[in-house]
């Protein structure tokens, strides 16, 4: 059992690590919301990682109106 353990630790995906494009990003949101806030803050031609494409909502949410 322990070798099973280690086996499907090791063949883990580091999905943080992998790149997305934003119409990666537009498709596979799960709500129209989420997918604006993509559509908005992400550039066209670019990639970003999960957590690339969510700082930068989360800053964009943070400016507020007018800012």
């Amino acid at each position: 059992m322990t070798q099973e353990t280690t086996n499907k630790t090791n063949t883990k995906k580091q999905p943080e690590n992998k790149k997305f494009s934003k119409v990666a990003f537009l498709e596979s949101a799960s709500s129209t919301k989420a997918r604006l806030e993509y559509e908005v803050v992400l550039e066209d031609g670019k990639t970003y990682t999960k957590n690339e494409a969510d700082k930068l909502v989360n800053e964009w949410k943070k400016k507020g109106v007018g800012a």
